[in-house]
Parts: structure tokens; C-alpha cells; sequence
């Protein structure tokens, strides 16, 4: 499997937006504290959240694509599980349906770290150490606030044996521990 190191040059050299850039590191860090609760491969999963959406700038306006392109670019470069993980977090276009952990965990990460996101951006400095879990948990209730972060997708936690407060606690305090990374 290839090292975080070359994730992240594979990263820079396909992805050119900062924001996504961020949030790719913001899902990275989130699975990593994800696998470490649950007891699984850090490394693996931080390497999925780097790379699960490498092609997203060349195939955002042809949703069936997104996805099957990430796969293809670290085809033998990581486990199968991996490219299968990044497929079925785009299920209803790859129809990879989910059924591992690893597999929701990526569909719950990749939407809460912008439920996150946008929670430290309407704080009073735009910092996420000002976020508490409980802001979180009140954001993601108000169905007008970030109304494109599809809710359902962040309770895929419940899959892993998550409760929501235990999920949006534990991606809040991940990507307060990268709060420079993320300017934020």
C-alpha cells in the first residue's frame, strides 16, 4: 500500500482546488480517529480519505463517473478493499452497494467533515476549537443549515455501532487536532 507521503503527492498533483485539498485531509483525519475507536487499520483508512476523491475536479459534472476514476488512478497501489471502499462511497451512481465498515465510515466521513466545516465557519472567530459537540449536534438538526450535507449519509455511523453525538464528537475532536491544516 502506498505510504501517506505519496497519497498526498498524488493528491497535489490531481487535485488543484484547496478546499478540496482540505477536505480530503479533513476525511483522512476523520478515518483515522475512526479506524483507531473501531479498532481498525489507521493507515488504511487515512490513506482511503486521501485519495477517495482525487478525480472529483475532472468528473463533478458527470456524477457515474466519480469515484470509478479515484479507483482506477490507485488501482495497485492500495488493497482492494480500498478501491472498493472509494467506489461504494458513490453507490448510488457506482451501485458498489456498502457493506463494510470501511465502506460507511467513508460515506459518514466525507459528509460530516463539512457539516463540521461549515459549523467552525459561522462561529463567532471562524475557528473550529470555538466549535462544541453540542453546536454540532444543534447544526446538524437545523435542516436550513448546509442544506446540500445530506444528513442520512452522516448517520451511516450508526452501522459502525456509533450513536450521532458519538460520531460528531469524534469527528469534531479529529479536525480540531488539524485545525492549522485546515485554516481553520
Amino acid at each position: 500500500m502506498i505510504s501517506r507521503e505519496k497519497a498526498l503527492k498524488m493528491m497535489e498533483e490531481n487535485i488543484d482546488t484547496d478546499n478540496l485539498k482540505k477536505h480530503m485531509l479533513a476525511v483522512a483525519q476523520i478515518m483515522k480517529k475512526l479506524a483507531d475507536e473501531l479498532g481498525c487499520d489507521e493507515d488504511k483508512w487515512e490513506i482511503l480519505g486521501l485519495v477517495h476523491d482525487m478525480d472529483y475536479e475532472e468528473t463533478k459534472d458527470d456524477p457515474e463517473e466519480h469515484a470509478l476514476r479515484s479507483a482506477e488512478m490507485v488501482e495497485g497501489k492500495v488493497p482492494e478493499d480500498v478501491i472498493r471502499a472509494i467506489k461504494a462511497h458513490n453507490h448510488q451512481h457506482t451501485e458498489v452497494e456498502p457493506h463494510r465498515d470501511m465502506e460507511y465510515g467513508l460515506i459518514a466521513t466525507d459528509a460530516v467533515s463539512g457539516l463540521i466545516v461549515a459549523t467552525a465557519l459561522v462561529m463567532p472567530n471562524s475557528k473550529i476549537e470555538e466549535a462544541r459537540p453540542e453546536s454540532v449536534e444543534k447544526k446538524f438538526d437545523d435542516s436550513s443549515f448546509a442544506k446540500n450535507i445530506d444528513r442520512d449519509r452522516i448517520l451511516r455511523c450508526e452501522e459502525l455501532g456509533l450513536e450521532r453525538d458519538e460520531f460528531l464528537e469524534l469527528s469534531l475532536n479529529a479536525l480540531q487536532e488539524i485545525d492549522e491544516e485546515l485554516g481553520l
